[in-house]
């Protein structure tokens, strides 16, 4: 009786099948890499946001507060900070400060030239936004006005221009994936953070 399949046709029939397992075994792993790589990316994504308020319950104090906050679930490393304001993009805090309040600003700096010594006129710090690193539920407060009749022109014009401030963050997670966050609740996943 003779074989309905030939030896060659069978050995192509089994080459053909070994070669579609190990291509569906090979995906399998490729998507189970992915996974892992999707996984561990989540466990170590940051989300830095930007906050402001006027009050201080502790101290029960006006006082005026910009801060950044890492609400993510990883350390942020900060690498820059762009001050929208009226739409137009700022590099610094001084630059923000100068846009918005430039009369109250210099107000309060010959103040404080003509009081040096007087510690209640020192109510203004600042600190620094970028290179950084922020760590989970980490915040940074990167001004800090207490009120005091010394600064009450710019503490209100602070207190009221700091509604029409937005904060361009780019920052980037330990694993080097990079996001930027301009408005609440939008985030944007980038190449590499740029200089603001």
């Amino acid at each position: 009786m003779k074989s309905l399949i030939s030896s060659e046709r069978l050995n192509f029939i089994i080459a053909v099948c070994a070669i579609l397992i190990s291509g569906a075994s090979f995906y399998a792993t490729y998507l189970q890499a992915n996974s892992a790589e999707q996984q561990v990316k989540a466990m170590t994504w940051p989300l830095i946001e930007f906050t402001h308020g006027n009050y201080n319950v502790e101290t029960r104090e006006k006082n005026l507060t910009l801060s950044l906050r890492n609400a993510g679930v990883g350390p942020a490393i900060v690498k820059s900070v762009a001050f929208v304001y009226q739409d137009e993009r700022h590099g610094s805090l001084q630059d923000f400060l100068e846009a918005c309040c430039i009369d109250t600003f210099r107000e309060y700096i010959e103040e404080v030239k003509g009081n040096q010594f007087d510690a209640d006129v020192w109510t203004l710090t600042t600190s620094p936004t970028s290179g950084i690193i922020l760590p989970v539920d980490g915040e940074l407060e990167f001004l800090s006005l207490v009120n005091h009749p010394s600064n009450n022109s710019l503490w209100h014009t602070i207190n009221k221009e700091r509604w029409n401030l937005q904060l361009d963050v780019c920052y980037c997670s330990l694993l080097e994936n990079c996001y930027i966050t301009g408005k609440p609740g939008q985030v944007e996943e980038v190449e590499a953070c740029g200089m603001p």
